[in-house]
């Protein structure tokens, strides 16, 4: 029997508890894994020493936090067979972790002049962060904090060369 080498994998986290009583289960995992964690379609469980696949339902995960996700396995479906798991260290490939700072829109972004299509200059972008996949740009505004939801469907340029951002922001965000 072929068995899948720990040495090849990355333990992310473990299956802290149930969620309802159909067999999802709540994975506790470190911040750093949250992409692969997100683009995963399956994941190793530790039982009796060995790691065994198990593979996301279609439509099967979703953030519970920052640091936690609801995960509905193929055939595990039962609280009965859920409780199993609780506990056990789950494990991904290596190759499969993504690079959070290729991902990472917090670093991209940061000390770069937002600009809004209509408004013009808004001011520097003094932090982006995500809560549970949702990205909020942090701007000083004319003296006062600001905090502006991101979605890729706003942004209209990005300038490196000039560290500037412009997006084209719903009317109203900001107090002209």
């Amino acid at each position: 029997m072929e068995t899948i080498p720990k040495t090849d994998c990355e333990n992310i986290g473990f299956f802290r508890k149930m969620h309802g009583i159909n067999g999802d289960l709540i994975l506790e995992f470190e911040p750093h894994f949250e992409f692969s964690v997100e683009e995963a379609d399956h994941f190793f469980v530790e039982l009796e020493g060995l790691l065994v696949p198990f593979f996301v339902k279609k439509g099967g995960f979703r953030f519970r936090s920052a640091n936690s996700a609801i995960i509905s396995l193929d055939w595990v479906e039962t609280e009965k067979y859920a409780r199993r798991l609780i506990g056990s260290s789950v494990y991904l490939y290596q190759s499969e972790i993504v690079d959070e700072a290729e991902e990472s829109l917090e670093s991209q972004f940061e000390n770069y002049l937002l600009i809004d299509k209509t408004i013009g200059k808004i001011g520097m972008i003094n932090g982006v962060d995500d809560y549970a996949g949702n990205i909020v740009i942090t701007v000083n505004y004319k003296g006062e904090e600001l905090l502006i939801p991101y979605n890729d469907n706003l942004l209209i340029e990005v300038n490196e060369r000039q560290k500037t951002i412009k997006l084209d922001l719903p009317k109203g965000l900001i107090e002209v």
